[in-house]
């Protein structure tokens, strides 16, 4: 078992279309086998990982659904 900063390594992250250049909040996807998400602010730091299925819940739910 690989760990979450493994898992992740060489991953294309992705911001948001809805981003812009001088927020100061925003969170970077990467898709694959499961799902990355970390802060855009600390590319190096923790990613949190997410299943395919939990991630299209949790967008599902934010999109109110």
């Amino acid at each position: 078992m690989t760990g979450r900063a493994e898992r992740f390594e060489g991953a294309e992250f992705r911001t948001s279309s809805y981003s812009q250049p001088s927020d100061s909040c925003c969170a970077e996807v990467a898709l694959g086998g499961s799902v990355g998400v970390r802060d855009s602010k600390d590319p190096g730091g923790p990613t949190v990982a997410f299943g395919r299925e939990s991630w299209a819940r949790f967008i599902d739910g934010g999109a109110g659904r």
